[in-house]
């Protein structure tokens, strides 16, 4: 039997195949210690051992139910093998952010062999990623339900969309830098940027199939010729709002965001170019575009701030401008670029050593992590920062987040609060 993931992962959640190399001890635990994977630390009892082979389940992941369930791991007795044994988990299977005893812990560690005894044997290496076992998948990343189910579209005319292919590409997933911090060199040329808490955004003024006359339908007929021009498509994190001509609006805000955001810059954006970026602040109608992250703006206001602009010439190719041609681009037309903390070599930030990636993430950590955000005036956690490798053909980039962040984000999914970022 093999591990593997699955085409449609995030692999921000996927489980991984680790060897134990660090413990420490909780200071206010006897029974208890921290195992240190991805510079995570994971609090477990005393069973665990330096050397053992273990799986790791990230936070704000959903482990697979029989697992917990043959592992004894619910709260509710009744849903587990043995019903006599209660363990700590919520009928979602989620990995929650959690503080014991003034610790915090960012994942679960189980032993490779229960794993092994509920799925069946499989082959690995340390290192390994999966969300599947055989075709059983063991975990996903965690969504809170919609509150409201959105109906189904019946009995309507099939769409075609206007998109040509090559033309139009979706945010790029970022992940997170703990997982892969040995990807970063000293002689590597990078950027750090502050991490912002709003909902994803793009518009792209990119060649699009012309629409349909009844003589352009015969010459695709007679002879192939599509017909392609230059307008204006957009979206958030993982949908093409206008991809078609005539849409439902069926949005999870009050109004369009995304479409107000496009109308707001569309006229800037020259012919082959991509802005993404973040809204921050409000709705229109006054609603948190994040819940407590109002980014200096007042109620029905929003901002955007912009953090990557590539060009896509005509047969597809994509070319991302630098972070400092994308604010010298920010900068010429009036957008707000990130905030950015640092650009130039990364091993002019950290001096080369033998522990340089261990240091490298000490260095960020104490300077860019655990504050408040000093761009709202609500007081909350500052998310963190992304680092970006820089680089003409590949967008490369890796999030940092805060422990105080991440453990505001599992109390705002506790309370219901829907991820903006997976609408």
């Amino acid at each position: 039997m093999k591990i593997s993931t699955s085409p449609v992962a995030n692999n921000n959640y996927l489980a991984k195949i680790v060897k134990i190399e660090q413990l420490k001890k909780h200071e206010n635990a006897d029974n208890l210690q921290l195992a240190i994977v991805d510079f995570n630390n994971i609090i477990v009892d005393n069973s665990i051992k330096i050397g053992d082979i273990c799986v790791y389940f990230p936070v704000e992941s959903s482990i697979n139910k029989d697992f917990l369930s043959h592992t004894n791991c619910f709260r509710k007795k009744e849903l587990n093998k043995n019903n006599t044994v209660a363990g700590f988990y919520e009928e979602s299977g989620r990995v929650r952010a959690v503080k014991l005893r003034g610790t915090a812990s960012m994942g679960y560690l189980v032993p490779i062999h229960s794993l092994m005894e509920f799925a069946g044997n499989f082959e690995y290496k340390i290192g390994d990623t999966f969300d599947t076992i055989g075709e059983i998948k063991m975990l996903e990343k965690y969504i809170v339900p919609h509150k409201e189910a959105r109906p189904a579209r019946m009995g309507k005319k099939p769409r075609i969309s206007r998109l040509v292919e090559g033309q139009v590409h979706l945010h790029v997933d970022t992940e997170s830098l703990k997982a892969n911090v040995e990807r970063i060199k000293p002689d590597d040329d990078i950027s750090i940027t502050y991490k912002v808490h709003g909902t994803s955004w793009w518009v792209a003024n990119v060649l699009v199939k012309s629409k349909e006359t009844f003589l352009r339908k015969i010459l695709h007929r007679l002879f192939g010729i599509d017909f392609t021009e230059y307008d204006y498509v957009f979206g958030s994190r993982r949908v093409v709002k206008n991809e078609y001509e005539t849409q439902d609006k069926q949005d999870f805000y009050d109004g369009d965001l995304w479409e107000t955001i496009k109308n707001e810059i569309k006229d800037l954006i020259p012919k082959g170019f991509t802005i993404y970026g973040e809204a921050l602040g409000y709705t229109e109608g006054g609603k948190w575009i994040q819940k407590d992250y109002d980014y200096g703006c007042e109620q029905g206001k929003h901002r955007l701030q912009i953090y990557r602009i590539t060009f896509t010439n005509a047969d597809g190719q994509v070319f991302n401008l630098s972070s400092k041609q994308t604010k010298e681009f920010c900068d010429n037309v009036g957008w707000e670029y990130v905030n950015t903390m640092y650009v130039g070599r990364a091993g002019d930030l950290i001096p080369r050593s033998e522990n340089w990636h261990e240091s490298l993430m000490f260095c960020l950590r104490s300077y860019y992590t655990e504050k408040d955000c000093f761009m709202c005036k609500n007081k909350v956690p500052e998310e963190g920062i992304v680092l970006r490798k820089e680089g003409l053909f590949q967008f490369e980039s890796y999030k940092l987040k805060s422990e105080r962040f991440l453990l505001h984000e599992t109390e705002m999914l506790d309370a219901g609060e829907e991820d903006i970022e997976s609408q």
